[in-house]
């Protein structure tokens, strides 16, 4: 479709001009297709859409149910126009492939050939006229067959309403080794029970990394099916009951000629057995009020996304605004069922029945912002999330934090030891209803054994190098300098909780560590992190853009990932006025890729960077990048600037949106930048209210002239958490020039 007709279709889907904060639908302002498109540069990352779905999903949900156009990364893109099934499952926002388990897709029979070779022949063309979605709720007529499909969702179930046209044959079709990137054929299988149920698992994973999951779900339906069948590969067998294999699956069909022509599906999920995903449905979808469900799901969207309640801007900054935070709201997933269990990394059944365990925890994202929006607006949801991970680690026999937890395991992916970030992250902004000290435990193995290991990765890939040599070598595993300094900035973790608990010789050491960045550091090759093979010698090719040594990134992106002790940074690079002009020539570019001396905005390693002004004593440029990186956003399905990753990047637009990012890791805090609406009222902890109150504001008013918080003059760019942590009043005075004093006397702090 061309921009400017896609771009024509979603201005009809947006809400009327009212303040938000005036209305408590909030959801009128969410618009689940933004991200489903390709719009920003592809760098060879898969970065090219934001990879969200449109489907329905609850907050938090087990469930994501939409449909799938493509087996790409996120499932969907706006710009095809077949749909190929409606699968169970799905990750918001990563540039790889997983999950998208037991495809679903309404048909008219009889079906011709087997659905196990030839799936993709039973896709439909559809139209966006006749497609709608909103938070928890999606329908689409699929117009081959003119079949309307709705699906709405509870945390573990959903349900979706088929209306047939009329036809004895209206037949539903469940792909159990439709998974993505692969089903295993051991463990995935199909079995269709009376005439109204189908229960069956599946075996996938490796995607973005290496492990296993098994799913479970059973489906009921609001009537009999009046004939069934299954398949296995190429074999399609009528009045079959069982299946199993990577390519098994079952069909049911119903009478909706002279039955009617309206059929509900119900599906539940469980991790632990196809008896809990059927208690899971007993628990939450009872009963078959389809539409009770979906203005439940809505309800419970309106809550968590009036948490922020904002009035001014224009409908796209508002829409973009509950947009981003509806992103950052879908992960990480329940993974517990509606009795509290759950499948731990010792593969063994566990029951807690007083917290949720989570999963689908993308720390090399999450750790940067999003677990501290999280903290801020939904700490007993954090402090479940933080002892879900004290959980694997304590439950694996490696002992060790997971990186990139699926179900229940660690894939492996990305690089860096992030869940300590996140565990400190959480503990500093409140979040701590979980066990700390056995997290600081599982934090101090991955730091210093190098024998540790999570679901068979190790914690910190190359930690003897870094513990003998205080950085990881270019002799021992890729990217080794983008290790070392996330290994920094996880050390740098591990000392703040580890000073919180009281552990001052702990704090001392890990604090000490955190300056290991510093071993790289090269004055000589122009103030750069240069990667060292183990005798100490830089790589002969550096330059600045070059990504040697790095991840998804460059030596000119990656030099600044020193947020704990940005003073030590600046002080090394000739002081603040080198540092701001080599800022100020780094973001004449907002998203030049990874192989690049300018800004890669989309993507998350330089998701501090625009920040970093305040600590040099020049927050009015903060001020001025910040906004300028918010306009990378659209409203439109091709409007983000890169992958969204499980809501990183949405909960990065929320904090620039607000004015206030945490900054540094560990460290309860914000750098002050310069909220886009006159009024942002936050809900904390206790219903506590925090006021963002800034008169004025606009793209041209993003200056900061005075701060106040509760009445008394704030002349610092920095604001305590302690400080508004139980609400609290900020006045902004905000105009269209720089007041280049105000805050550059009294930067935010840096621990050296």
């Amino acid at each position: 479709m061309a921009r400017a007709s896609m771009i024509a279709l979603m201005a009809l889907c947006l809400p009327d001009a009212r303040g938000a904060g005036a209305s408590a639908d909030l959801v009128s302002f969410v618009n689940p297709f933004l991200g489903t498109e390709k719009g920003a540069p592809d760098y060879g990352l898969n970065n090219a859409a934001g990879d969200t779905f449109p489907g329905a999903v609850f907050p938090f949900g087990m469930v994501q149910w939409s449909p799938d156009t493509t087996r790409e990364a996120g499932g969907y893109r706006y710009s095809q126009g077949t749909i190929r099934a409606f699968s169970v499952t799905h990750f918001s926002g990563r540039g790889v492939a997983c999950w998208m388990d037991f495809p679903i897709l309404p048909t008219l029979g009889p079906l011709g050939a087997s659905p196990g070779t030839a799936w993709h022949s039973y896709g439909s063309l559809f139209s966006h006229a006749s497609e709608t979605a909103q938070a928890g709720h999606y329908a689409v007529t699929l117009d081959e067959h003119k079949i309307r499909v709705e699906i709405t969702v509870t945390a573990r179930t959903g349900m979706a309403r088929f209306t047939f046209p009329p036809s004895l044959a209206a037949t539903v079709m469940i792909d159990a080794g439709g998974s993505v990137p692969r089903a295993g054929a051991k463990g995935t299988g199909v079995s269709v029970v009376g005439n109204d149920q189908v229960t069956g698992s599946v075996v996938g994973g490796q995607c973005g990394g290496g492990f296993d999951y098994k799913l479970y779900f059973a489906a009921r339906f609001s009537r009999p099916f009046t004939a069934f069948g299954t398949w296995s590969g190429g074999a399609l067998k009528d009045g079959s009951r069982t299946s199993a294999g990577a390519r098994s699956g079952a069909y049911l069909t119903f009478d909706a000629a002279t039955a009617g022509q309206v059929v509900l599906m119900k599906v539940g999920l469980s991790f632990v057995s196809v008896e809990g995903a059927e208690a899971n449905l007993a628990a939450e979808s009872p009963n078959w009020d389809f539409d009770s469900m979906r203005e439940g799901a809505r309800a419970a969207w309106n809550s968590w996304l009036g948490r922020f309640l904002v009035e001014g801007g224009s409908v796209e900054e508002r829409t973009l605004f509950y947009t981003s935070l509806y992103h950052s709201l879908i992960h990480p997933s329940i993974f517990s069922d509606a009795n509290g269990q759950y499948i731990g990394f010792d593969h063994a059944v566990h029951s807690d029945s007083t917290r949720t365990q989570y999963h689908n925890i993308a720390s090399w994202d999450g750790y940067r912002n999003q677990v501290s929006l999280l903290a801020l607006i939904a700490p007993e949801q954090a402090s479940d999330i933080a002892q879900s991970l004290v959980n694997d680690a304590t439950q694996d026999p490696g002992g060790g934090l997971p990186r990139w937890e699926h179900a229940n395991a660690n894939s492996g992916g990305m690089i860096g030891d992030n869940s300590d970030v996140i565990l400190a992250n959480l503990y500093a902004f409140g979040a701590r209803r979980f066990d700390a000290r056995s997290a600081l435990a599982a934090m101090e193995r991955g730091a210093s054994r190098p024998s540790t290991t999570s679901s068979g990765h190790p914690v910190r890939e190359g930690l003897r190098d870094y513990l003998s040599k205080g950085y990881v070598s270019t002799d021992t595993v890729d990217a080794a300098a983008a290790r070392t300094l996330e290994y920094c900035t996880d050390d740098f973790a591990i000392a703040q909780l580890a000073r919180a608990l009281g552990e001052t010789e702990k704090h001392k050491t890990y604090l000490a560590r955190a300056q290991n960045w510093r071993r790289l550091f090269s004055a000589e090759a122009g103030g750069y992190i240069v990667p060292r093979d183990y005798g100490g010698s830089p790589i002969p090719t550096f330059h600045p853009a070059t990504q040697e040594g790095f991840c998804e990134g460059s030596a000119a992106q990656y030099v600044w990932m020193v947020p704990f002790n940005l003073r030590g940074l600046f002080d090394a690079m000739g002081g603040n006025a080198a540092a701001i002009s080599r800022l100020d020539r780094h973001f004449t570019q907002l998203n030049a890729g990874p192989a690049s001396e300018y800004a890669f905005m989309g993507n998350e390693p330089e998701s501090v960077v625009p920040w970093e002004y305040a600590f040099a004593g020049a927050p009015w440029r903060t001020q001025d990048v910040a906004r300028r990186v918010l306009q990378l956003f659209r409203n439109r399905p091709d409007g983000m600037p890169g992958n969204d990753d499980g809501g990183a990047m949405g909960s990065w637009f929320v904090f620039a949106s607000i004015g206030l990012f945490p900054a540094i890791p560990g460290v309860g805090g914000f750098v002050v930048g310069s909220p886009r609406f006159s009024s942002v009222t936050v809900r904390l902890a206790g219903d506590r209210l925090l006021r963002i109150r800034a008169p004025g504001a606009s793209d041209e008013n993003r200056y900061v002239r005075g701060l106040k918080l509760n009445g008394a003059a704030h002349e610092s760019p920095w604001i305590d958490w302690a400080a508004i942590s139980g609400g609290g009043v900020l006045d902004f005075a905000l105009g269209s020039v720089p007041e280049k004093s105000w805050g550059a006397s009294t930067p935010p702090p840096s621990f050296q």
